[in-house]
């Protein structure tokens, strides 16, 4: 596109307005623009308690336990071959191989379990990154009546902040022929005054409740609802089953 103006001498001036001058304004203002937002975005996270050096860190603390954990599970499968090998060749060990061999097989699964739950918090199979159980357990508390619920409640790395809300647990059962349901208060859990559990983590948290049951009262099932204000609630129901420690 061209201007033009007659001067006092009667010559001709021609101006000329470049497209690509103008373009090259919006592309920039454009870039600064975004390089603003994100400015703006990185800082909000910073304010919010994120920190890129802690997940980087943890990040390769994880990846190293991962890769030890895969080192050993490697040096317990060769062990598990030759303990095989041995069971063969002497008959006359067999009973101390077939133990050696179940202890080994112990081992495996144990760290192939570990395995499954680091794994979970870096990179879930489904994808998801939000709030989830990963583990619950029954165990024993040594004397009749009396056991402890271990909760793991995780979050994928993918996640930057950290969760916190609380978790109500109820457990039902039978009690002199008719259907019960006890709270964790009731059960003699530790509680705030509402009847639940509180939490905070970034990554993982494990939650402990000693609990002591009533006479007469036969459990069934429990039942446990975890809620945090950002993130949608997840609801379990697992069957009464006591397992052994470890």
């Amino acid at each position: 596109m061209a201007d033009s103006s007659a001067t006092r001498t009667g010559r001709m001036v021609v101006r000329y307005d470049s497209p690509w001058r103008r373009r090259s304004v919006l592309i920039g203002a454009a870039l600064g623009s975004v390089l603003l937002l994100y400015g703006i975005y990185e800082w909000g996270r910073f304010q919010g308690g994120y920190s890129k050096f802690a997940e980087v860190q943890q990040r390769r603390e994880l990846a190293s336990k991962i890769e030890t954990l895969e080192d050993a599970n490697a040096k317990l499968r060769s062990e598990v071959a030759a303990a095989q090998l041995a069971r063969d060749v002497d008959k006359q060990s067999y009973a101390d191989v077939e133990k050696n061999l179940a202890d080994l097989q112990a081992q495996v699964l144990k760290h192939r379990e570990e395995l499954t739950f680091y794994r979970g918090i870096v990179s879930p199979e489904d994808g998801i990154g939000g709030l989830r159980i990963q583990r619950f357990q029954v165990l024993s508390g040594g004397v009749d009546n009396h056991y402890r619920l271990r909760l793991v409640l995780v979050q994928s790395m993918r996640q930057d902040a950290v969760v916190s809300g609380s978790v109500t647990v109820q457990i039902e059962g039978v009690r002199d022929n008719r259907p019960m349901q006890l709270t964790l208060a009731e059960a003699g859990g530790e509680t705030r005054a509402d009847g639940q559990v509180p939490f905070q983590f970034r990554y993982f948290q494990n939650l402990e409740q000693k609990i002591t049951l009533p006479d007469g009262f036969e459990p069934k099932a429990v039942n446990v609802e975890v809620r945090s204000a950002k993130l949608a609630p997840v609801r379990e129901s697992y069957p009464w089953q006591v397992q052994a420690e470890g």
